[in-house]
């Protein structure tokens, strides 16, 4: 039961530092394209607790200025990240127009495709649509290694 509850968005699981294990964030981007940064962009984000592709590196975007936001619920912080899509991800369909991090912004709660756990949200406004997907939920993995996890189940 508690490696359960550890796997999921709960207070004790948020209490640590959210970003120190995506390496993509302390990055320094080159102002030009260089094969070092296209090998950052072409990481998987996999959810922690299956290791199933989420999305990738290259699809962070920044919405109003930023990428990285920091939210309470409940009174902890909630760290997440902005990507243009997360293709693994399924959404549960009950999308809400109340109480949205992101003024504007209808959202809708995102699982794991294959595992089911929460990985963050989709927000739709009238004219785009982003992931908000919390970093902790989140690992990095090359592409291969992503593809090999799948294999062994």
């Amino acid at each position: 039961m508690n490696a359960d509850r550890e796997k999921g968005i709960s207070p004790d699981f948020l209490a640590d530092d959210q970003t120190e294990h995506l390496t993509y964030l302390k990055w320094d981007f080159a102002l030009f394209e260089n094969e070092a940064d296209e090998k950052i962009r072409q990481k998987d984000l996999v959810c922690a607790a299956c290791g199933h592709p989420i999305t990738k590196v290259a699809e962070k975007i920044d919405v109003r200025g930023r990428h990285v936001y920091g939210f309470t619920n409940l009174g902890y912080l909630v760290q997440l990240g902005c990507y243009r899509n997360a293709p693994g991800c399924v959404g549960m369909n009950r999308v809400s127009h109340g109480y949205s991090w992101f003024r504007g912004y209808a959202w809708d709660i995102q699982l794991c495709e294959n595992c089911y756990t929460q990985v963050g949200w989709k927000y739709m406004g009238p004219e785009d649509s982003f992931y908000g997907l919390v970093f902790k939920m989140l690992h990095e993995a090359d592409p291969k290694e992503a593809a090999s996890e799948e294999e062994k189940e």
